[in-house]
């Protein structure tokens, strides 16, 4: 594995976090997060951060390292992560990048995603009203699960300024010189590699990856979910934050503004994973050097 940089990718619950570990205790590695929302610190049960016992004292990095309600993106973990996995491969380790947040994968895994920081672009805010107010907003919606699956698990597909808003994060920071703009995410599937990369693709039957889905959620609400977002909003947290849109969170603070019971939180969080792994596979179906693998121990 020497040089060789591997990504563990796959849908929420299917056991990527376990496999990554005894993977890199096999090969003298470290694990690297691609995970969107295990980057907050605070944010442990709803994000499944694996606890020190679950990282078998295998070096995690890329995990807690910003507050709840600092602004985080794409383009400043692909700039982040790529200084960890050269410290990695200097030290002749192997990185073992392992998460389920398509572009935070896809960034780290192309060098054809580059990346300008913009965040607005009057433009193209002009062109995505256009097209929300001639094809609706579910065309714009599919647009968005192409782009972005995670943030499209944290949207509703009617909300049109939020659908158009994260559409804008996910294409400014996706903006590459070479390709004049990249608006066509399926455009750098099968790209050159940044890396020597092995990938390794987990899937598993759907109806028993549901059925694990279902567990977890309702092991994290017995574990104290609710207590850990009700800590997180005393201690300054904004609701309207990116780390309270999280599913699990976001659920459960409709719990606690009384929206609906603890019973509908638990109902909506399961069914809103179920949707984000769904589209999570749709996503990594895409990449086709992947190593399939699948799990049936689920």
């Amino acid at each position: 594995m020497a040089g060789k940089v591997v990504f563990i990718i796959g849908p929420t619950a299917v056991g990527k976090s376990a496999y990554a570990v005894d993977f890199a205790l096999k090969n003298n590695g470290e694990v690297v997060s691609a995970d969107s929302m295990q980057i907050y610190r605070g944010l442990d049960l709803g994000t499944a951060k694996p606890s020190e016992a679950e990282r078998k004292g295998v070096r995690h990095h890329m995990i807690d390292i910003i507050d709840p309600n600092e602004d985080y993106s794409a383009g400043a973990y692909c700039r982040e992560a790529q200084g960890v996995v050269a410290d990695i491969l200097s030290r002749g380790k192997t990185p073992v990048v392992c998460g389920g947040s398509g572009l935070y994968i896809h960034s780290l895994l192309y060098e054809e995603m580059g990346f300008s920081g913009r965040g607005r672009d009057d433009g193209l805010r002009a062109e995505l009203e256009t097209e929300a107010g001639a094809k609706g907003c579910e065309y714009l919606f599919a647009k968005l699960e192409e782009a972005d699956p995670e943030a499209a698990a944290r949207i509703h597909p009617n909300n049109v300024k939020r659908v158009i808003r994260a559409l804008e994060r996910a294409y400014g920071e996706a903006e590459s010189a070479e390709m004049g703009g990249l608006r066509d995410f399926s455009d750098t599937f099968g790209a050159s590699s940044r890396y020597d990369a092995k990938i390794i693709r987990l899937t598993a039957e759907r109806k028993a990856l549901y059925a694990r889905i279902e567990r977890r959620v309702e092991s994290f609400f017995a574990a104290g979910l609710v207590s850990e977002v009700e800590s997180l909003l005393s201690a300054g947290v904004r609701r309207d934050g990116t780390a309270m849109q999280g599913i699990g969170y976001k659920e459960v603070v409709g719990y606690l503004d009384g929206l609906f019971d603890e019973a509908e939180a638990v109902r909506l969080v399961k069914q809103n994973t179920r949707r984000y792994a769904k589209r999570q596979e749709t996503w990594f179906k895409r990449y086709e050097d992947a190593e399939v693998q699948y799990v049936t121990e689920i």
